[in-house]
């Protein structure tokens, strides 16, 4: 493959990028991705006062459901504290809209307060933090608004990410073209990172910010650029600085590669680097020297690690967490895939792992290359380790084993890792089959908003009416709630089997509170019911104290019938309401 045909599939990888990250934006709702509801106050605060919030330390850590909760809820000043540019460009970008209807939108989880959190797992059930209002729309709602035009922004980002590590690929490899376009793949077709680049998050210029650094330092290795491209590459470190704390990794990074340039004296690579760190500091030091006067914080880390609450170890589970999360756990990590999808991106990365050590052997590939580009290489081995290993402290601290965090050096990881794969490339078995992993990484990259996001975060408002299949009932209970229809499998059932029970209701008048719905299946003394289910009634992502009048709401339950079940037999169904005080709700004919 020559580079004009490599430049035609990168648009086309591109192209496919942005699909899937319209597509994952638009079927998860705000305030989903990870940490957006944060970062969505902090840009309100910046472009409604036009000054920087005041650091802010939470009171208590986030153990119980409540304080978990609290901390979910709309603050302002907010609690989240972090460098401003994302949030001020943010800003700029959506001054116009002015989100002024954010605090009445986040409406956490009802289940955190009686202690139901979310779980991690592959089901799509109760995988929301947050609950969500009708009014949550394009049309009604500024924030909603803002949050779309936010997330484009955030995919402009990706993109570039995606540029950066074709171009450092093309760099380091000038004869390989589908090294660089394995490089771009890798990126662009990660699920994890396309459903972070759709999200409100200063990662996403984090990871930017990264990718310009990296093909920054290669090039200059390679002797392409003078003082200005050494004050330039500080110039980018400095405004990941004012990005995020991470950022502080660059500083050894860009000292490191003034160093190792081969084709220049020490003395003149020791006035590079000085010049790099000097322009780094000038431009993104600021922040962290009004921290220390203000606070005697200068990192401002403070408030983030008061709510956390740190793990007891990093043990073989917690690196599980980080693998899985590196590539698919969607949401807060809460949205799950099957274990044979995480065992073949546990493939890809061990072949790539295994691909490198080959290239590394003595007399290998590696040994062959330009001293300039090994230079490179190691350069980018060295920031992935400098990622990787504070991640197990970070996560020590903070309870939060996230393989997002890694993204910053996703670009690093592609490029080493498309070289990796491309040592398997010698032989026409391998080449065949790395065709057909990346066509297993599109299917199910196209997949995920079907699959996994759709069923996690679908409203269970319904704008039809039920199907003609349900069963019409048209109970009334005390407070204006009316079973509309249900839909249940008729027949024989069996021991051990699932059954699975679907409500229709209706709120003839807005309910004025929480309730709660069950189900259960027994025979016809109710004492002796087999199987029970129950949960607040239009379940976590819409509670009955957010319903409007006319709202026709479908609830599905899902019953375990034991093994121990009584047959044959005859069973019923019976489902009733529990008020916030957890009293039955009486239907209106008593």
């Amino acid at each position: 493959m020559d580079w004009e045909r490599a430049r035609r599939f990168l648009v086309l990888l591109l192209a496919l990028f942005v699909g899937l990250g319209v597509a994952y934006g638009l079927v998860t709702p705000c305030f989903e991705s990870p940490d957006e509801s944060a970062h969505l106050a902090v840009i309100r605060y910046i472009a409604r006062h036009r000054s920087l919030p005041p650091r802010v330390v939470p009171p208590h850590r986030r153990g119980a459901g409540a304080d978990v909760a609290w901390y979910l809820a709309y603050h302002d000043p907010p609690l989240y504290y972090t460098p401003p540019l994302y949030h001020a460009l943010a800003g700029l970008l959506v001054f116009w809209e002015g989100m002024e209807d954010l605090p009445h939108l986040l409406v956490p989880n009802p289940g955190w307060e009686v202690g139901w959190a979310p779980q991690a797992d592959e089901s799509p059930w109760n995988k929301n933090v947050y609950a969500h209002r009708a009014e949550e729309s394009f049309a009604q709602s500024s924030t909603v608004r803002a949050v779309y035009v936010l997330r484009l922004f955030s995919l402009g980002l990706g993109c570039a990410t995606v540029f950066c590590a074709y171009l450092i690929a093309r760099t380091l490899w000038p004869e390989r073209p589908l090294v660089a376009l394995g490089a771009a793949a890798l990126v662009a077709l990660n699920p994890q990172f396309i459903a972070i680049s759709a999200g409100v998050t200063n990662d996403n210029l984090l990871n930017a910010l990264f990718g310009l650094f990296f093909l920054g330092a290669v090039r200059l290795l390679q002797g392409r650029g003078g003082w200005i491209g050494w004050a330039a590459l500080g110039g980018l470190a400095g405004l990941g600085l004012l990005t995020k704390q991470t950022a502080l990794l660059l500083l050894p990074l860009g000292l490191l590669a003034a160093m190792g340039q081969s084709h220049r004296a020490w003395y003149r690579a020791l006035a590079d680097g000085v010049i790099f760190l000097a322009t780094a500091l000038a431009v993104g030091s600021w922040w962290y020297v009004r921290n220390g006067l203000l606070y005697g914080d200068p990192f401002g880390l403070v408030p983030h690690f008061a709510h956390q609450v740190p793990l007891a170890r990093f043990g073989f589970q917690e690196f599980l967490d980080v693998a899985r999360s590196y590539w698919a756990a969607f949401g807060w990590a809460l949205v799950q895939v099957e274990p044979w999808v995480y065992g073949v991106f546990y493939v890809v990365t061990s072949l790539a792992v295994l691909g490198l050590l080959a290239a590394g052997r003595p007399g290998g590939p590696f040994r062959r290359l330009p001293v300039s580009t090994r230079r490179g290489v190691i350069l980018l081995g060295i920031a992935l380790i400098l990622n990787a290993v504070p991640l197990v402290g970070w996560a020590l601290i903070t309870g939060a084993p996230y393989g997002r965090l890694l993204f910053p050096t996703i670009t690093a990881a592609a490029v080493l890792g498309a070289w990796g794969l491309s040592q398997w490339a010698r032989w026409r078995w391998g080449r065949w089959g790395l065709v057909g992993l990346v066509s297993l990484l599109v299917l199910f990259d196209l997949s995920v908003p079907w699959r996994y996001l759709r069923p996690a975060f679908a409203s269970p408002r319904v704008r039809a009416g039920p199907p003609e299949t349900a069963r019409r009932v048209e109970a009334t209970f005390n407070g204006g709630l009316q079973l509309v229809a249900y839909d249940a499998p008729v027949g024989d059932w069996t021991p051990g089997a699932e059954v699975q029970v679907t409500l229709y209701w209706r709120a003839q008048v807005a309910p004025d509170r929480r309730y709660r719905v069950w189900v259960q299946v027994g025979p016809l003394d109710p004492t002796r019911k087999v199987a029970e289910a129950g949960d607040w009634l239009g379940g976590s992502l819409y509670p009955s104290d957010l319903w409007r009048a006319g709202d026709l709401v479908r609830q599905e339950h899902r019953l375990r019938l034991p093994e121990w079940t009584p047959a044959p037999g005859l069973y019923w169904v019976r489902v009733g309401l529990v008020d916030g005080e957890d009293a039955r709700v009486a239907r209106a004919d008593g």
